[in-house]
C-alpha cells in the first residue's frame, strides 16, 4: 500500500488523493501523521484498528505503532512459518538499508535493532520491549498473515 501525501507549500496544507475515488482531502501543515493515519483508516481498516488497539492497550507505544504501520504497510514484514531456527521473521529497516530479525529468546521476542538492543524502546506493562520491528512483526500476524 502506498500512501502519497504531498505537501502544498503555498497553500501550507498536506494533501492525500483517495485512489479509487480521486477524492482530495487536506490537512493543516504540522499534521502529517494525521494525514498517514487517515489514509490508512481509509485503505486499510484492519491494520488501522489494529494499531489503534496496540496502542489502547500499550500508550506508550504510540509512536512505534505508527512506525510499525508504515513497515507492515510497505511490505516490508517477511514471516517465517514455520520459523527458521529461533528466527520468526525478517523487518525491514526504516530507511530501506537493511533487516532485522526477529527471534525468540528465552521465551521472549527479540530484535537486532540498535533501539532494542540498547534497551531504548519502550516496555509494556508485562515487561517486554516493543520496538517498531516488533510491533510490526505483531501487527502483521493480527492483519496479514493468512490462516487455514
Amino acid at each position: 500500500m502506498n500512501v502519497d501525501i504531498q505537501y502544498d507549500r503555498r497553500a501550507r496544507q498536506y494533501t492525500w488523493i483517495e485512489p479509487e475515488s480521486g477524492e482530495v482531502f487536506t490537512f493543516p501543515a504540522k499534521a502529517k501523521g494525521d494525514a498517514y493515519k487517515f489514509a490508512v483508516s481509509m485503505l486499510d481498516p484492519d491494520l488501522y484498528t489494529a494499531a489503534q488497539r496496540m496502542i489502547a492497550r500499550h500508550p506508550q507505544l504510540e509512536r512505534v505503532a505508527w512506525k510499525a504501520v508504515e513497515l507492515v504497510a510497505g511490505g516490508g514484514v517477511e514471516n517465517y512459518a514455520p520459523p527458521k531456527g529461533n528466527v520468526l521473521a525478517m523487518v525491514d529497516s526504516s530507511d530501506g538499508l537493511g533487516r532485522y530479525a526477529i527471534q525468540v529468546e528465552d521465551g521472549y521476542t527479540s530484535c537486532q535493532c540498535e533501539h532494542f538492543a540498547s534497551f531504548a524502546a519502550p516496555v509494556t506493562d508485562s515487561g517486554s520491549r516493543i520496538c517498531k520491528h516488533i510491533a510490526a512483526y505483531h501487527l502483521y500476524l493480527l492483519v496479514r498473515e493468512e490462516r487455514y
